[in-house]
């Protein structure tokens, strides 16, 4: 089984989480971030008190500030990042010799266009560059922790993505490969819109029954997007699809149920980003397909439903009997 140098860009708790997995798996790893105070909070403590606090790093894990000398040694380039840096990410994460393999983990959209994060690598690096999306059913925490886990790694453009997959692989963590980007991006970026929604249904304890039909039409308009994109049907039923969906829309470890739960409860998305210290990524993915005109009323009734909420003042409660006493359709 190959091993191979990672620099992980974006020291929050799931990059902060991968880089642990990858260095258990045998490879050479980097920590790195936009966030100089807190790379050397980590590197002085080996904690990362910010955003996953209570679990070591190994010595062999390095936490350095970014530079080129290390952007020239590394096989591939891990971006964590929240999707509203993402664009910043790739625009130091460059050298004249670009050589290294870019995979990102950030779940979400360009915020001013829609378009889908490998959009954005390709026309950053252009066609000679390798690269693929991790995504799947994660939370940093148990990651950290070494509880199992399974993710996937989607591209159409790595030459030997079994090889890379097996570099990153350990008995803690599985990585399957899939040659869909398309649908395992939006699986990973819709699923978090869904989990909103439904934590407002069980903040406002409309039930099981009304949890699992959310999830299950859920499912639905993530799979219309993403089949009227490009992506492949299954990939819905992956980890990166009902997988994530899942994960997101019934553990309480969610940021975006967090929120949904917040809402229901009768709080606000700006007292929620003030209580907890940033946006959760179903904000900025609901807001960005709403600007591009992506989605409409008619074919993603629960999407719509959650930007409504979210920017223009509908109550959940409104929400919850629009969706109800909507003109019956076929299911499929």
């Amino acid at each position: 089984m190959s091993r191979a140098s990672f620099l992980v860009f974006g020291a929050g708790a799931w990059g902060t989480a991968l880089s642990l997995q990858l260095n258990k798996s045998g490879n050479e790893v980097y920590l790195s971030s936009f966030d100089s105070a807190n790379l050397s909070s980590i590197a002085s403590t080996r904690i990362n008190e910010k955003y996953l606090s209570g679990v070591t790093l190994p010595e062999e894990i390095q936490v350095t500030e970014l530079n080129q000398g290390l952007l020239k040694k590394v096989d591939c380039v891990v971006i964590c990042v929240k999707s509203p840096y993402f664009s910043k990410a790739l625009s130091v994460l460059n050298n004249p010799q670009t050589t290294f393999k870019v995979l990102w983990a950030t779940k979400g959209f360009d915020l001013n266009s829609g378009a889908l994060l490998s959009e954005m690598v390709s026309n950053h690096y252009g066609n000679g560059v390798e690269h693929g999306v991790l995504s799947g059913p994660t939370f940093a925490e148990e990651l950290s922790l070494n509880k199992p886990a399974a993710i996937t790694l989607a591209t159409n453009t790595i030459k030997d993505p079994s090889e890379l997959a097996s570099s990153m692989s350990n008995e803690n963590l599985r990585v399957y490969i899939s040659t869909d980007p398309i649908g395992v991006q939006l699986g990973g970026s819709l699923k978090n819109i869904i989990a909103i929604a439904s934590g407002i249904s069980d903040a406002m304890h409309m039930g099981a029954n009304a949890r699992a039909a959310l999830i299950t039409r859920g499912a639905e308009e993530m799979r219309a997007l993403g089949t009227s994109l490009g992506a492949n049907e299954a990939t819905f039923s992956g980890l990166s699809g009902i997988g994530d969906l899942v994960l997101s829309s019934t553990d309480d470890q969610s940021r975006n149920r967090q929120l949904g739960i917040h809402i229901g409860g009768g709080g606000s998305l700006d007292s929620f980003k003030e209580r907890n210290n940033g946006t959760p990524e179903g904000v900025h993915a609901v807001r960005a397909l709403v600007r591009a005109g992506m989605i409409n009323d008619a074919q993603f009734p629960i999407t719509t439903r959650v930007y409504k909420i979210l920017f223009e003042g509908l109550s959940a409660r409104e929400a919850g009997m629009e969706l109800m006493t909507r003109p019956l359709r076929f299911e499929n």
